[in-house]
Order: C-alpha cells, then sequence, then structure tokens
C-alpha cells in the first residue's frame, strides 16, 4: 500500500472516531440545552398563563358582583315603587310588610328581604318573621337610602355569613319627594357563587370575612378546607396593618399542589373591608403539557442518542467516497463542465449538508453561466429598427464638453455614453480619486432662475445624495464649468432595459420577475426617503455584465419639475409619457403610486416586447392612455405566468387607487407571483412576505 494510501486511511479512522464521538456529543448537547430552554421557557410559560388566567378570573368576578348589585337594585327599584306596598309601609302593617318581604324576596331574586321604616326600624325580614324592630338606621345601607340614594355594598351577617345587599328609598309624594322607609335585597355569598366562578372561570375560588376580632374566616370555598388555607389567611390578616387581608399575589401549596392566587376586597356601602374574594390557579396545571413534552423530548433524545450511536459508524465510513465526488464536481464546474452540479450523493447527516450546500453553489454558478450566455447571444444580435416613439433625443450640434477635456479641474473627459432629455452624459476619470465617474450636463434652461432656483436644485441633489443601495445609481456631487452645469455620479458598465429589449424584443418571464423585483428594491428605498423618481423607464434601467439592476436618474426629473414649476421651459410635462401615470399626465400631485405605474409598464414592455398602450402621435398616446385599459399580458404573450400578468396589471391601473400603495407592495405581488413559478428560494417560499423581504439579495445576484 503507498504512502499516500496510507495516509489517507490514517486520516479516515481519526474521521470515524470524531464523527462518532462529535454525533453522540451533539445529541447529548442538543437535548440538555433543549430541556433546559424548556423547563426555563414552561416556567415562565406557565407563570404568565396563570396571570392571565388569575386577571381574567379577576374580572369575571368584578363583573358577576356588579351584575348581581345591578340585578338587585333593579328588582329592589320596581318593588319599591309600587302604590300597595308603598301604603302598607305607611300604615306600618307588620303582617302584611312580611308578605310583602317574602314576595321582594321572590322578585328580586334575593337571599333575604328586609323593610324599614323612615326612622330606619326594621318592620319585617322575609327569612326571620320573629325578627326584632330594632333600628338600622346607623348602617351605611339604610343610612345612605334614607338619605333618598340607592346604596350596594357588602355585609356580614351574624359574623358567618357575608352578604351582597342593595338599600333603596320607598318615597312618597309628588312635588316634594318623602322617604316613608327602606328596602333591603341581600344576596348570599356561598358555595353557590365560589361554583358559579369556577365554572365560569376554571379558577379555584375562596371567600372569606372577617370576624369582630379582625380575624378572616373562610365562607365557601372549593378548595379542599385545611390548615393550609387557614395559615393562607391567617398570613394576610398579619401582613396588613389594617387588619385586613390585601388583595396582591399569594402562593399556596395545599395536597401537595402549588396554587398562585389574586384577589379582591369585599367593601361595605361604607367603605370597610368586611372580607374578600380569592381566586387560585394550579402552576402544575398550567404545567402538565409542558411536562409531557418534556418526558416526550427525554425519551426521544434517549432512542435518538442509541440510534445516532449506531448510524453515525456507518455514516463515517461513507463519508470519503461523498466528499472525493464532491471536490471532483467542483474541479469539473470549474473548468466550465456545469452538468457535474447533478452528481448524485447519497449521504445524510452532515455531509448529506455539505453535499446539498455544494450542489446549490454549483446550480447558483449554472443559473448566471446560464444568463450570461442569453444575455450575451441577445446582445450579439443586430438590434431591431427603433418605433418612432422610442427614437432617442436628437444629438445636440455639439456637446458642451469635448473628449480629453479635465472639467472643473479634477474630471478628464474619456467618451459620450448618451443623450437625455436633460443633456449629455459622459464616462470620465476622477482624476483627484482615480475613478471612474459619470457626468450628466444640464441644459442651461433647466437651472435658470437665478440664486434661488439654483440653491433648490442644491436642496434636491443633497436629498438624492441620501440614496444609498445597490440598486440606486449613486450621486456624488453638482459642479459647474464655464457655465455648464452638471452632475456626476457613478459609472455603471452594463447595457440599459431599453436596449437588451430593442435587441431581444421581450424578455422571458424568470428574467423579467427578476428585473422587477430588484426595481422595486430600488424604489422602495427612494420613496422611503422621500424622494419619487418621476421618469422610470427602461432607459433609466442599467443591466450591469454580473445581472445587477441600477436605476439612475433620482431625482433629476424632480429638480426640473421644481425649477420649471412642473413644466419644462419646452412645455411639456416631465417625464415620458409613454410611462407616466395618467395623475402625472393631468399635471396634478404625484406620490409614489406614479413610480409604480412606470415600473409596471416596464415590466409589461419586458413581458410582451410592447407597452401597453401604443398610439401614433404623443398627442393620441396620451389621450389612450387617460381613457383606454391595457390588453392583460398574459393574452399578449400566452407565456406570461397569469399571476405575474396579474401583478403587472395592477401596477398599470389608471386609478392611482387600485395599483399597489407603495413599490414594497408591488414587491410583494412579483414574489408571490415567484411563487407560482417556482422562482423563489424554499425558505422564501414557506415564509410569508413582507416589506422586509423586499431588502433580501435576490437569487443569481438579482
Amino acid at each position: 500500500m503507498s504512502a499516500p494510501d496510507l495516509a489517507r486511511r490514517a486520516r479516515g479512522g481519526s474521521l470515524f472516531r470524531r464523527i462518532f464521538l462529535a454525533t453522540a456529543a451533539a445529541v447529548v448537547v442538543v437535548l440538555a440545552i433543549v430541556l433546559g430552554a424548556l423547563s426555563l421557557s414552561a416556567r415562565r410559560t406557565a407563570d404568565a398563563a396563570v396571570a392571565r388566567g388569575l386577571a381574567a378570573s379577576r374580572r369575571h368576578v368584578d363583573a358577576l358582583l356588579a351584575g348581581r348589585e345591578r340585578a338587585l337594585a333593579s328588582g329592589a327599584l320596581v318593588f319599591a315603587q309600587n302604590p300597595l306596598f308603598r301604603g302598607l309601609v305607611l300604615a306600618r302593617g307588620e303582617a302584611d310588610l312580611l308578605d310583602q318581604a317574602v314576595e321582594a324576596t321572590q322578585r328580586t331574586g334575593a337571599t333575604w328581604v328586609q323593610i324599614a321604616d323612615s326612622a330606619g326600624v326594621r318592620l319585617a325580614k322575609s327569612d326571620e318573621p320573629a325578627a326584632p324592630p330594632v333600628t338600622l338606621a346607623g348602617t351605611a345601607l339604610v343610612g345612605g337610602a334614607l338619605a333618598g340614594e340607592v346604596v350596594a355594598g357588602a355585609g356580614v351577617a351574624g359574623d358567618t355569613a357575608l352578604f351582597q345587599g342593595v338599600a333603596v328609598p320607598i318615597a312618597v309624594g309628588t312635588e316634594a319627594t318623602r322617604v316613608v322607609g327602606v328596602l333591603v335585597a341581600a344576596q348570599a355569598m356561598d358555595s353557590t357563587l365560589v361554583r358559579e366562578i369556577r365554572d365560569a372561570t376554571g379558577s379555584e375560588v375562596l371567600i372569606y370575612l372577617l370576624d369582630t376580632l379582625g380575624t378572616p374566616r373562610a365562607v365557601a370555598a372549593t378548595l379542599p378546607a385545611g390548615p393550609a388555607v387557614d395559615s393562607l389567611l391567617a398570613a394576610h390578616a398579619a401582613a396588613d396593618s389594617g387588619g385586613a387581608p390585601g388583595v396582591e399575589r399569594v402562593e399556596v401549596t395545599i395536597d401537595g399542589t402549588e396554587y398562585v392566587g389574586e384577589g379582591l376586597a369585599l367593601r361595605s356601602a361604607g367603605g370597610d373591608v368586611l372580607g374578600g374574594v380569592l381566586t387560585f390557579r394550579s402552576r402544575a396545571v398550567e404545567l402538565a403539557p409542558f411536562d409531557e413534552l418534556r418526558d416526550r423530548i427525554v425519551l426521544a433524545g434517549v432512542v435518538g442518542l442509541a440510534l445516532a450511536c449506531a448510524l453515525s459508524y456507518m455514516v463515517a465510513r461513507r463519508i470519503t467516497r461523498p466528499i472525493l465526488a464532491l471536490t471532483a464536481a467542483a474541479r469539473r464546474a470549474g473548468s466550465g463542465d456545469f452538468a457535474a452540479a447533478d452528481v448524485a450523493v447519497e449521504s445524510s447527516g452532515e455531509i448529506g449538508t455539505l453535499a446539498d450546500a455544494v450542489q446549490s453553489v454549483l446550480y447558483e454558478v449554472r443559473y448566471r453561466h446560464s444568463i450570461a450566455e442569453f444575455v450575451a447571444g441577445v446582445l450579439a444580435r443586430p438590434a431591431r429598427a427603433p418605433r418612432a416613439a422610442d427614437a432617442p433625443p436628437r444629438p445636440p450640434s455639439h456637446t458642451p464638453f469635448t473628449v480629453g477635456r479635465v472639467v472643473a479641474r479634477r474630471y478628464e473627459i474619456e467618451r459620450v455614453l448618451g443623450v437625455g432629455g436633460a443633456g449629455v452624459v459622459y464616462r470620465a476619470t476622477d482624476l483627484e480619486l482615480g475613478e471612474t465617474v459619470a457626468i450628466k450636463t444640464l441644459r442651461p434652461e433647466v437651472v435658470a432662475g437665478g440664486a434661488a432656483a439654483l440653491e433648490r436644485f442644491k436642496d434636491e441633489i443633497r436629498l438624492a445624495r441620501r440614496l444609498s443601495h445597490p440598486n440606486v445609481v449613486r450621486i456624488h456631487d453638482l459642479g459647474e464649468d464655464a457655465g455648464t452645469y452638471f452632475i456626476t455620479m457613478e459609472y455603471v458598465a452594463g447595457v440599459s432595459l431599453h436596449e437588451l429589449l430593442e435587441r431581444a424584443g421581450a424578455l422571458p418571464a424568470p428574467v423579467t420577475l427578476a428585473v422587477g423585483r430588484q426595481l422595486c428594491h430600488a424604489l422602495a428605498v427612494a420613496h422611503s426617503h422621500g424622494v419619487i423618481h418621476r421618469d422610470i423607464k427602461p432607459q433609466n434601467i442599467m443591466l450591469q455584465p454580473d445581472g445587477l439592476l441600477k436605476v439612475m436618474d433620482f431625482g433629476v426629473a424632480r429638480l426640473a419639475e421644481r425649477i420649471g414649476g412642473g413644466m419644462t421651459v419646452t412645455g411639456m410635462v416631465v417625464g415620458t409619457p409613454a410611462y407616466m401615470a395618467p395623475e402625472q399626465l393631468l399635471g396634478e400631485e404625484v406620490d409614489a403610486r406614479a413610480d409604480v405605474y412606470a415600473a409596471g409598464v416596464a415590466l409589461y414592455e419586458c413581458l410582451t416586447g410592447r407597452r401597453p398602450i401604443e398610439a401614433e402621435t404623443p398627442q393620441k398616446l396620451i389621450g389612450k392612455l387617460l381613457t383606454e385599459d391595457p390588453v392583460p399580458p398574459h393574452l399578449v404573450a400566452p407565456d406570461v405566468p397569469p399571476a405575474l400578468s396579474g401583478a403587472v396589471l395592477r401596477a398599470i391601473a389608471r386609478d392611482r387607487d387600485d395599483r399597489p400603495a407603495s413599490a414594497g407592495e408591488l414587491g410583494e405581488l412579483l414574489a408571490r407571483a415567484g411563487r407560482s413559478m417556482g422562482m423563489v428560494s424554499r425558505a422564501e417560499r414557506a415564509a410569508p412576505v413582507s416589506p422586509a423581504d423586499l431588502h433580501a439579495p435576490l437569487p443569481g445576484g438579482r
């Protein structure tokens, strides 16, 4: 056996051991971390669930007690207004009033009712026929009702019973109402109430009262009675300096079950604390699902550890061959053989992940190579004859700057790149930094208007310079040389989308989708800085050789509009009519939706090779743009996916309210179309689309 083979085998044996031990250690560590995180999360989640349950229980108790008071008050008021009843109170017929008290009990749903005269002396009590005629005027309930008010509050009966009471005045007379008595309706707070609360909230309930010594005593509870409950109430009394238990959160363990409780105080009509209602939630109940999940995770971890230990050795034995296959595939791809990306690697675990990663890279390289071949092929073909409406601006008889000239003692002009509506574009060298830049001259009429207009121009340049994004051509500065103003900007080596369309006629749907999403990236970042382009068109969209899209002339159209009040000196609306939104053609105030419209027109042209609306003259074109709806792209070009066609059609709606509200929303529509075409990543297909997704890099550098 040769020395290299021996070294390879030695490395393989060491690799086997490392994988075997690393797999086992990874499983153990992950299991421990998961269990620790689960326990911590479970405790926090359980406490949060307990807190929510207690808050809901407390709200329910508040609502229930308030509802009982309202029902008692309503029934008592109706009964007290009966003329026959008021007459009996005036006549002080005790036998009749006892019957009335019993009847009032039935009608109001009270546990008992008692009636007092105008001095507060008890005349009758429904559940105690022989009740003595004692005075009740000193109580807050009866005293308040004798003053003509409807009074409610808790009360204690005989140091053992707690009730909710409502006292209403019994009044006669028309001009000057006179209180001739009081009707008191009370409803016991007993085991029926605590069961009702538990059934409604799922919480355990304890109602307690304070005896004459201020000691809390349980009245009714769903918890089992015992020393724990007594200790809890005693602790409340000891913790409160006023002798009234508080209502903050408490914890108690009963029969091995840990409960967390909260409560509220029950007050008399005079505001004195007479007792309270405590609701409890079991922490164990909230933790039960997590405990079950923990046990299952432990079992699964143990089983997984055993399987991992058994399989890791077999997996390790198969590592060398897949790694060598992937290495060979990468080398073949480096030499131009992209079929190597289809190499089959039957492996799992970390090696399977590595194989997936390598194959993903190879597929990405092959995808870029295919796009490069397509673009190169298109550019190799002669361009079609341009349409009359697409004819470029007539070159000027002379250019402001000649080749070889040094402008502003810094920029050496290399060559003319093109002629636009606002001026001539040159390629130049920044002699100070040694970098290539683009220079765009501005026609004199664009910057006409004196110092104030020039200062506004500079403000717009400052705003446009804030745009820093890979899909935006960066503006550097505003300069002047011999009376000619110019803008320096980032130089982009590539081809304009307009030129690509002239040569190809139309773009495939996947390429159009990639162009659209990058265009949305550029518009979204500009709109977030308050910059609206106003002149989006294929001539202003550059494609670099690596597939990166860049949008030019941000702020230039706005600059001209600011100087000319919405019109250039030639009387034309700023922008290119074929790509302008109807509201922009009408001279109305525009927002981000105008750029969305222009982007939609450009994408429509990419898909179909023609614009949505076409006409022989600019006047006819503007008329059609304001009145006609375009034919859907998929009806013009049948190979266009309907989802992508619908997204583009939304963008070019004549009514701005029917368009996507922003470039981000248009990007979302394109992402959904990409899902239907299988043109988004696996993670992007699984995740919901949000505006933040629009700033993620696209596949293939797009």
